[in-house]
């Protein structure tokens, strides 16, 4: 099978011509890998035009790989108030975030100070808010002398950590293989519609976040959904969805 190396050196192989024409060659020639550091190229800072995608939007998830993998420790990415994609991820201040009782997060900083890891602590700030607030992130960033940027990052990678509040009663709709193959979906649109929100959403008075979840490990029940973290209910249909959600608006109005 014939690769074409882009060489149009006459099959002569004249590296270096083609060298010279190629893009990475003119990124490679202002790199001093050896020294780490940009050749004949002031320092600067500011925003970058980040590659998007169809829709003309941001593509960028603030995975810091980048800033990772730079060869001339060149990036630093950072957190700012102008930046309606990040922003609003990590609930910026001015969004219609509950107010964060930094009480609670005495005994994190106690658990990272013991020797305590990021995940670790991203979970226990979870436990004690129910999702992770932007001020908590902050204050993990301060105390493990990480940037905030890297402390997103992996906060935002793993999908059962959450950035934003959640309703009261947190639905969970299992979507694994035996699930999907016994009406799952429909269970997700049912409760979607009874909820009047997609997934991923959470109602207006504050009761109710729909989600889904690859695997509740409770197959023979399939289809399947959790609530909160102490209720299984198998077996589980549209029409009992429906009633599921009839049922605890009631018991909220009650109560």
């Amino acid at each position: 099978m014939a690769i074409d190396n882009g060489r149009n050196d006459g099959g002569n192989g004249h590296k270096g011509d083609q060298a010279k024409g190629s893009a990475l060659f003119e990124v490679i020639q202002g790199i001093d890998f050896e020294r780490r550091e940009l050749v004949g190229k002031r320092q600067g800072s500011g925003d970058f035009d980040l590659v998007k995608d169809n829709g003309g939007k941001d593509r960028c998830y603030a995975c810091t790989l980048c800033e990772r993998t730079c060869p001339v420790d060149c990036i630093d990415i950072g957190y700012t108030a102008s930046d309606p994609m990040l922003g609003s991820a990590i609930a910026a201040p001015e969004d219609a975030a509950p107010p964060v009782d930094m009480k609670l997060f005495d005994p994190i900083i106690a658990g990272i100070r013991s020797g305590s890891g990021l995940v670790e602590a991203l979970h226990a700030t979870q436990e004690a808010y129910g999702f992770l607030p932007r001020p908590a992130l902050e204050g993990i960033a301060d105390q493990m002398n990480l940037p905030l940027s890297r402390i997103y990052g992996v906060a935002s990678f793993y999908g059962q950590f959450r950035l934003k509040p959640v309703g009261k009663h947190v639905i969970e709709v299992c979507l694994g293989t035996a699930c999907h193959v016994r009406g799952a979906p429909l269970v997700v649109e049912a409760f979607s519609q009874e909820l009047e929100i997609p997934v991923g959403g959470t109602t207006p008075d504050g009761l109710f976040t729909l989600q889904t979840v690859n695997c509740l490990g409770a197959c023979a029940l399939a289809p399947v959904v959790r609530l909160g973290t102490d209720e299984t209910v198998g077996r589980l249909g549209p029409n009992e969805a429906r009633r599921l959600v009839r049922r605890l608006r009631k018991q909220e109005v009650r109560a």
